[in-house]
């Protein structure tokens, strides 16, 4: 994760600066893990129930599984400036479960802000 001239680069990803409005780092609590686990339950849940219905429960469980297997504890989101009708919006540009992520988040978070205003 490094800035690169006016572009935030995040795993061979780029983020224009010109396009945040904001940038936070955030510490997951356990609403955000109980709503990551319930959309993902249900989302393979109907997926189940379209195409065998007696499936739906059992990936509703798998998807559970899935969800709490791969829980994240910290997030690096960024304000992403709109460019359709769809409004602003925050989206989560990497993840971390270790301290010392949620470290490197906020430092990272701090320097993009002092470019942002």
């Amino acid at each position: 994760m490094y800035l690169k001239g006016s572009v935030l680069v995040v795993n061979k990803e780029e983020y224009r600066l010109s396009r945040m409005l904001n940038i936070r780092a955030k510490e997951l609590r356990l609403k955000d893990q109980l709503i990551r686990i319930l959309s993902i339950s249900l989302a393979l849940s109907v997926f189940g129930w379209i195409i065998l219905p007696i499936t739906g429960p059992i990936l509703m469980l798998v998807g559970a599984l899935i969800a709490v297997f791969t829980m994240k504890k910290y997030e690096l989101c960024v304000e992403i400036r709109a460019t359709d009708e769809s409004g602003d919006q925050w989206i989560p540009i990497a993840r971390g479960r270790k301290p010392e992520e949620f470290l490197l988040f906020k430092n990272t978070a701090e320097l993009v802000a002092g470019y942002l205003k």
